[in-house]
């Protein structure tokens, strides 16, 4: 069982598009970061490709790491995953963190942990517990105020509640600045306005195409701690899924596990639970 790593995000997204396809939502992570690489000239430090094939050359899994974040599984078979450590504890020995579904985790850790090489020795520590929303019937909450899309004279706004919503959920974030201006050209970025005030943000990531549909991913969603309480981020987050239903595409999202409030958010908006992720990150003790 073949384990390539490529080297550019245009060839990854060619050769992977199909299995992409049987995966939609727990690959539009992957998928749309890939995209934004090839096509929209967003960089990172470094990449790491990895695709795995059977015998018949057919891929039966893949792997993404931009550093300096993390690697992120797909779904795989346990072989698929041992194939993967092993390859990954000599191409990438010092990955600071790898983050999937519980059973892929438990795969490729095992199967990491036995190499016996120096980054596989190293503890792991839970860092994060995420939940995959997709959207059923979207239900359009009353709140008072309106949604405005955001524009260029909104960047300082976006970049300080950007740097808010990383501080508070724990995401690394670097250099969020391109991300937040290519947001904008796309009219991405929806903040709720109240009485003239600015109140809460919700933006989309590109919406990644796969033979058989398309999928938008929302994302972030912050709200200042000051005008939390009062609907504004459900509303902003209901405008952004409409966006993009009528953009044709699936509506997901991930959230934070241990937050109720913001699940409970979701909920009533009409977003379902499909799946469980976890990130682990490597420590030495």
């Amino acid at each position: 069982m073949p384990v390539t790593l490529l080297d550019s995000a245009e060839e990854f997204l060619l050769c992977t598009t199909d299995f992409r396809a049987l995966h939609p939502y727990q690959l539009n992570l992957i998928g749309s970061v890939a995209y934004s690489i090839a096509f929209n000239g967003r960089k990172y430090e470094k990449y790491f490709w990895w695709v795995i094939k059977d015998d018949a050359q057919r891929v039966v899994g893949l792997a993404m790491r931009t550093a300096p974040h993390g690697m992120v599984l797909s779904p795989m078979s346990r072989k698929s995953a041992t194939e993967l450590a092993a390859a990954v504890a000599v191409h990438d020995d010092d990955l600071p963190e790898v983050a999937g579904s519980l059973k892929e985790l438990e795969y490729f850790l095992a199967a990491y942990r036995a190499e016996g090489s120096v980054g596989s020795t190293r503890a792991t520590e839970l860092a994060g517990d995420e939940l995959l929303y997709t959207l059923g019937n979207l239900v359009t909450p009353r709140v008072t105020g309106q949604a405005k899309v955001a524009i260029e004279n909104d960047f300082d706004l976006l970049s300080a509640w950007m740097e808010s919503f990383a501080a508070e959920s724990g995401a690394l974030i670097s250099d969020p600045a391109p991300t937040i201006r290519d947001g904008i050209h796309r009219g991405s970025y929806f903040y709720w306005e109240n009485e003239g005030r600015p109140v809460s943000l919700a933006g989309h990531a590109p919406i990644v195409k796969v033979p058989n549909g398309s999928v938008g991913r929302i994302g972030p969603v912050y709200t200042p701690p000051d005008f939390r309480g009062h609907g504004y981020a459900a509303a902003v987050t209901a405008v952004v899924s409409q966006k993009l239903l009528n953009a044709g595409a699936h509506v997901m999202l991930f959230t934070d596990a241990t937050n109720p409030t913001s699940n409970g958010v979701y909920k009533r908006i009409g977003f379902e639970l499909l799946a469980k992720n976890q990130r682990h990150k490597f420590v030495i003790k």
